[in-house]
């Protein structure tokens, strides 16, 4: 058995093991977090609005950009979402909530990200919210978004930072996160989402010495009261390369 694969079973017994309760299973908020469901790149980007993953932005060819990948990447070679960067696209890998969250739930994923491009300088976004404005998909516009986070590229080459906006900040406001993460290294990402505090906590293992607590985007007059969907995203104000793998969601 590769490294990869037994790092990826024991993850999975990680979920399950977190998922029961007095001797049973608890249902996560998510289906397919480890892409083994996905049979191909069709496969990966038809989904179904109601259940697994799918390409929720629909931009011409941009849906071509989410591709089930199986090569070895930083040694991990079991299936794998990879979102291609192009400057003149949108792409949005998708899936809805098992429910709609107002309390207290925990997300998780693991990232690799391979390049931000250079002119827009952000990319790589993890998004939670829903698509109350019903507009080109969830979270695809600020109104729809609650966790807004991404990546760009730092000062020192190779390295990059995570990156939020917080409440009604802009670009030039955004708030690092962590700093100098590599370029092709996984990074395993948690975010503990509290909806009613307007708040969400952010740890990058090995990277973040304790939680960084956030406040809630702002893209109307106040955020999401009831967060339905979670996307990771590439723009063409804001494009990237990069993997996505092993994504849990569950309740606190």
């Amino acid at each position: 058995m590769t490294t990869a694969r037994f790092l990826k079973g024991a993850v999975a017994l990680g979920a399950f093991l977190s998922f029961a309760v007095s001797g049973a299973v608890a249902a996560g908020l998510i289906v397919n977090g480890d892409f083994s469901a996905c049979k191909s790149s069709k496969d990966l980007r038809r989904g179904t609005k109601d259940q697994g993953w799918y390409e929720s932005r629909k931009d011409g060819k941009g849906r071509l950009l989410l591709k089930l990948s199986t090569k070895a990447i930083g040694l991990n070679k079991t299936p794998k979402a990879m979102i291609k960067a192009n400057p003149d696209l949108n792409v949005y890998m998708s899936q809805k909530l098992a429910s709609g969250q107002t309390g207290t739930f925990r997300i998780q994923y693991e990232i690799y990200v391979r390049e931000i491009l250079a002119d827009d300088n952000r990319s790589a976004f993890f998004l939670v919210g829903n698509d109350q404005d019903d507009k080109g998909g969830p979270n695809s516009t600020g109104a729809d978004r609650f966790v807004f986070m991404g990546f760009e590229n730092a000062t020192q080459k190779g390295k990059i930072n995570l990156f939020a906006r917080q409440g009604k900040a802009d670009w030039t406001g955004k708030t690092i996160v962590a700093a100098n993460l590599d370029l092709h290294k996984w990074y395993t990402i948690e975010a503990i989402i509290s909806v009613s505090a307007g708040t969400y906590e952010v740890s990058v293992k090995g990277a973040t010495p304790q939680p960084v607590k956030l406040a809630a985007f702002v893209g109307a007059d106040k955020p999401p009261k009831s967060l339905t969907h979670l996307s990771f995203a590439s723009w063409n104000d804001g494009a990237g390369t990069f993997y996505i793998d092993n994504v849990l969601a569950e309740q606190k």
